[in-house]
């Protein structure tokens, strides 16, 4: 009679939080609130919207400000996460 040997109790994978996605609206709402916004496309935490002193900036990851031209892929576009 050939005995087989028991596997390891499976691990469970836990479940993985993935952010709120919003579109651009509610995420300006969240710039005047002070949050820092970016888009999944983007792909980078280094890349990111914010409201400064009333102006609509993108932070870069070269560390600088840049005015925020809105593009319609912005607008329409339903990616939109915050960062803080």
């Amino acid at each position: 009679m050939e005995v087989q040997s028991l596997s390891p109790t499976p691990v469970v994978a836990r479940a993985r939080s993935l952010p709120v996605q919003m579109n651009f609206y509610d995420a300006l709402r969240e710039l005047v609130g002070g949050k820092r916004i970016t888009k999944l496309e983007w792909n980078s935490a280094e890349f990111y919207g914010i409201l400064s002193e009333t102006h609509l900036k993108l932070h870069r990851p070269d560390g600088k400000l840049y005015d925020w031209v809105l593009t319609d892929g912005d607008m329409v576009g339903t990616d939109w996460i915050i960062l803080s």
